[in-house]
């Protein structure tokens, strides 16, 4: 391990990141952080939310999120949401890369991209709860272990969709395998690990958010509960045969 300090210049020059050699300046790395904020505040879902007609903050988990979208607004409109939170993530990464943001500080800027999804400037600092943006930024920064992860989590989404806790759990999937390939084939640990803590803050986050809004989130396991008892009210009394009433006459 190399012992040498961090040294950020002002205006520019050479400096020690980890032991790597790295040339930037400390007012360029302030510019992309502020750029990724920026773009992970823009809202997406409030904006496609209201041209239904719903206010995102007051239906379903209250979360201005894909998610909250997908499940309570409408199934294309949720699918768009998810295109723009993702693309967030992955301009944020891209705008620091354009900086000249040493690889090792990339997971930062994919950090502000979720805090401004989190707090977006745009929605008196209200938002989601960042896994979009989340997988926008590992997809730009290691898509080669991104986009198996990222298809084990949307089977996981998709197979507990009658749970709450769908998204939560389909992070946890997602990062797990990314983690695991990572260490078995040897691949960008290092921008790896730091996306496990970004997802760590995001499903802490998610957490705090579910218990503090629990009576919104006991609606919603109701909701799913109650249209589970349908399905199955369904399956059990399946339609009369064509021709029965003719029968019955």
């Amino acid at each position: 391990m190399d012992s040498r300090p961090i040294y950020l210049p002002y205006g520019g020059g050479n400096c020690y990141i980890m032991g790597v050699e790295s040339s930037f300046s400390i007012s360029g790395l302030m510019l992309a952080l502020a750029a990724a904020y920026l773009l992970g505040a823009l809202p997406f879902a409030q904006l496609a939310a209201r041209l239904r007609g719903v206010d995102v903050f007051s239906t379903g988990s209250t979360l201005a999120g894909t998610a909250n979208v997908f499940w309570n607004v409408g199934r294309r409109t949720g699918a768009l949401v998810f295109v723009g939170d993702v693309a967030k993530g992955a301009a944020a990464i891209w705008v620091a890369r354009l900086l000249e943001v040493p690889p090792q500080l990339l997971p930062v800027a994919g950090g502000a991209a979720i805090a401004g999804h989190w707090k977006s400037v745009f929605s008196g600092f209200r938002g989601g709860d960042g896994m979009a943006p989340l997988m926008g930024a590992s997809l730009a920064l290691v898509p080669a272990l991104a986009l198996p992860s990222a298809a084990l989590g949307f089977a996981t989404v998709l197979l507990l969709r009658k749970n709450s806790l769908r998204s939560t759990w389909g992070v946890i999937a997602c990062f797990a395998a990314m983690l695991g390939l990572s260490q078995l084939y040897e691949l960008e640990r290092d921008l790896t690990g730091g996306l496990a803590v970004l997802a760590a803050l995001v499903l802490l986050r998610s957490a705090f958010a579910r218990r503090r809004r629990a009576p919104a989130y006991r609606r919603l396991d109701a909701d799913l509960a109650e249209d589970d008892e349908e399905e199955s009210d369904m399956e059990l009394d399946p339609p009369p045969l064509p021709g029965a009433a003719g029968d019955r006459r």
